[in-house]
């Protein structure tokens, strides 16, 4: 058994039945058995985050004392950070809009470099899925990864990527869900435009990794969402409501809910 952080979203009236509110949202997920593996996903959650270990939700300028702030239940934290309030009083567009500068701050070091190192061939692509058999799987995940690490090793890949760490090294300290540092940056940053680069690299932050609708769709990193009205992927008739990329449409879908609309942060127990 492990941890995760989600976010839930509750209507704004929720704040004066917090507990209960959270526990009716959390119910559809919890592990009973009785409804099938996908809706089998904690066996315990706690309200969490108070910016400690850059856990939790940064707060705008000026809601530090907002009586709608959610706090959990620990004696310290750090000024700035909460559990949950508001979405309104949430600093994701500054958030997002730093992200977008250290972006840029990254395609003019690519460029520098690029001036002192020798060009960097374009990483290798593996043919991926369908595989026939594990073999070929096992074979395919092989080379994607040697196709990985011989991009890597290149000398201005690996000065960017030094680079990238101090620039990111010097941000608040909120949490950017490996913005930047995936493989992803290094492969299109010397392919795109500034600008289209810091666009693209900044749409997903901030990372929010689980996010729980306020329609009650579950959002995980990877796996297909889930919803708790229904027994299961394979009986649900309804259309998962966010589109695109999943980091991309999560931290979209949060940013646009009503002002009021309540944010709070759970560590679950899965």
């Amino acid at each position: 058994m492990a941890g995760m952080r989600i976010v839930v979203c509750l209507p704004g009236d929720a704040r004066t039945r917090l507990d209960e509110a959270l526990a009716e949202a959390m119910a559809p997920f919890g592990i009973d058995f009785t409804r099938g593996e996908d809706l089998d996903i904690w066996d315990g959650w706690g309200i969490c985050g108070n910016g400690t270990h850059r856990d939790g939700l940064q707060l705008s300028p000026g809601y530090e004392d907002d009586p709608r702030i959610v706090r959990d239940r620990s004696d310290e934290g750090v000024p700035g950070w909460c559990a949950g309030g508001p979405r309104e009083a949430m600093a994701f567009a500054g958030i997002r809009a730093e992200a977008r500068d250290t972006a840029r701050a990254a395609w003019d070091l690519w460029r520098e470099l690029s001036r002192s190192h020798p060009p960097a061939e374009p990483r290798r692509v593996v043919a991926g899925t369908p595989w026939r058999t594990s073999q070929e799987c096992r074979a395919g995940h092989l080379a994607d990864e040697e196709a990985r690490a011989a991009f890597d090793a290149q000398p201005l890949v690996a000065a960017y990527r030094e680079g990238v760490a101090a620039l990111l090294e010097a941000r608040r300290g909120y949490d950017l869900g490996g913005f930047l540092q995936g493989g992803a940056a290094a492969e299109t940053v010397g392919r795109t435009g500034r600008e289209e680069f810091a666009a693209a690299e900044s749409a997903g932050t901030p990372s929010h990794r689980h996010v729980l609708t306020l329609d009650g769709w579950w959002y995980g990193e990877d796996d297909p969402a889930v919803h708790g009205a229904c027994d299961g992927p394979d009986v649900c008739v309804h259309r998962p409501p966010l589109p695109g990329p999943r980091q991309t449409a999560t931290a979209r879908y949060v940013e646009e809910l009503p002002g009021d609309t309540l944010l709070v942060k759970l560590r679950c127990h899965v």
